[in-house]
């Protein structure tokens, strides 16, 4: 099981770190892997099972989050704004590591997110896609297939730049 490390927040990332604190993630740990198919289960909030290979036909950002990572609760109003910009031609997950459901949905709730939620108290997810702090975020395009993972806070203007460039062009997205 992952334990986070409240200390080892801060830097130009101020990020929270995952497992023993190493700075850099192992690929070799991930389950899933950049360009392979994401095809992995997860709960939602209301206790479903729902899989990210049901978004396959559209591009999908997975977001995970968690209440006591600072740099998480203030990119979520971006990734819903980007969300809203984007009016459903880019499906966003966001996943909870909270070890309350209840401190995830106050979070939710005071952030205004309205894209699909799931909930990971074990952060196992996250780790299975390599993600080594919090926020982790994951590209997927269209085909289902894994672009990027990046554990760090992204911007509004990141993240749109992110999707831009790896999941759809730009002509094809208002701005």
């Amino acid at each position: 099981m992952l334990m986070f490390l409240a200390a080892a927040c801060g830097g130009s990332d101020d990020v929270m770190r995952l497992g023993s604190g190493t700075p850099e993630p192992d690929p070799s740990s991930a389950a899933v892997t950049v360009g392979e198919l994401v095809d992995r289960p997860f709960t939602t909030f209301d206790g479903r099972t729902a899989n990210f290979a049901d978004y396959r036909g559209r591009p999908l950002v997975i977001n995970f989050f968690a209440r006591s990572c600072t740099a998480c609760v203030a990119e979520m109003p971006d990734f819903q704004a980007v969300f809203e910009a984007l009016d459903d031609t880019v499906a966003f997950v966001g996943i909870s590591n909270d070890p309350r459901r209840s401190d995830a949905e106050t979070l939710v709730e005071q952030t205004g997110v309205t894209y699909d939620l799931g909930w990971d108290p074990q952060a196992s997810l996250v780790a299975a896609f390599g993600g080594y702090a919090m926020p982790t975020t994951v590209l997927v395009d269209a085909d289902g297939i894994i672009r990027t993972v990046r554990s760090s806070a992204l911007s509004r203007t990141s993240l749109r730049s992110m999707i831009d460039e790896l999941l759809v062009s730009p002509e094809a997205v208002d701005s």
